[in-house]
């Protein structure tokens, strides 16, 4: 699409529209939760609506539909662990605005590299406003990330935190693109790679939400390792939805990562079972790859084994995730909502 097109201004989607309840469906069993994510949207809303002209505009589509809030979810779930919980809500909630704005313009990014058409089942940002547009769009979000934490960290551990974080995923990612079209990335190179492209951010979130809340940073760092464990999980099960959803189900394109050569588990799986070589060869087509062919690949996934054996990766750090909770924290509500959230997500649909 040519940079210099032009697109309507998105100027329907008033404040009253992006927090509305339904848009926060997925927390109606956390109601507390869920009133601190409509807050954190509200904060996000009330910085993007002040932005001029197109770019205003591409940020405010970013978030008018809010996808999980899941990062910003354990930022607020572990600061309910601090002792200074409850005067700390506003600088937590702000907090975890900026760790959603860092996530967001993670994916604004990725969807350049990956010329991703959908995101959240709706047309990516550089797909409608052009790539000039949105690699503005997420370096204005980078930026404000770094803003809202460094106005309401209580120290600059958190503000180093931050950066260390977003070096880690800089590294996941450019390992992935590193690794395209390797047939024979093994299951380390992959792990690493979600790790650091899912996992630290999780982590960076847990982590500061309970070092923000006032506990000391050898506690913050096990809330580090459970988020870290839980985004190994999530992205485990993130791969394996390629192979068992549609794309209106998942509301992204699925498969397409195969025709650029970044191959995920499932299909990594599978490769080291293929003994006929009929998987090899077709991965080999790269671009050149049919829908038919696509198709077959996500049957032979399948029938060599590749999604089970991400699912039983998936259950393993699920289950880190949750020894992680029943040892190092107290047996509280906010415990339990984060291990009923741990295993909704490892057995979600989309």
């Amino acid at each position: 699409m040519a940079e210099n097109s032009t697109y309507p201004l998105q100027n329907s989607l008033p404040e009253k529209i992006n927090n509305n309840k339904s848009n926060f469906a997925f927390w109606d069993n956390f109601p507390e939760t869920q009133k601190d994510m409509i807050a954190i949207n509200r904060i996000i809303l009330k910085h993007v609506n002040t932005v001029p002209g197109l770019l205003g505009e591409a940020l405010k589509d970013t978030f008018a539909f809010p996808g999980k809030m899941l990062r910003p979810a354990c930022v607020i779930l572990f600061g309910s662990f601090g002792p200074n919980a409850h005067e700390k809500r506003k600088e937590l909630q702000k907090i975890a605005t900026s760790i959603e704005t860092l996530h967001n313009a993670t994916l604004i990014h990725d969807d350049i590299i990956d010329e991703s058409s959908m995101r959240h089942g709706r047309p990516s940002i550089q797909t409608k406003y052009g790539k000039h547009i949105a690699v503005y769009a997420g370096d204005y979000l980078f930026a404000l990330s770094l803003t809202l934490l460094s106005e309401n960290a209580q120290s600059l551990h958190s503000v180093i935190a931050d950066g260390k974080t977003m070096q880690n995923i800089l590294v996941g990612e450019t390992e992935q693109y590193n690794n395209a079209y390797n047939i024979n990335i093994s299951e380390k190179e992959y792990l690493d790679q979600i790790k650091g492209k899912t996992g630290v951010l999780f982590g960076l979130a847990c982590f500061i939400g309970a070092y923000e809340s006032g506990l000391k940073v050898t506690r913050a760092l096990k809330a580090k390792k459970f988020g870290e464990y839980l985004g190994q999980a999530f992205q485990l099960r993130d791969d394996i939805l390629d192979y068992t959803t549609t794309s209106s189900t998942f509301k992204k394109p699925v498969l397409l990562d195969v025709k650029d050569g970044i191959y995920s588990g499932p299909l990594i799986f599978a490769l080291q079972n293929d003994s006929t070589g009929r998987l090899h060869e077709l991965v080999k087509l790269g671009q050149d790859l049919t829908k038919e062919q696509l198709q077959e690949i996500e049957k032979m996934v399948n029938d060599l084994g590749g999604v089970k054996r991400a699912q039983k990766l998936a259950d393993k750090y699920t289950d880190k995730a949750l020894h992680n909770l029943q040892k190092h924290w107290p047996d509280n509500k906010t415990r339990q909502q984060l291990e009923e959230l741990t295993n909704i997500l490892l057995k979600r649909s989309y």
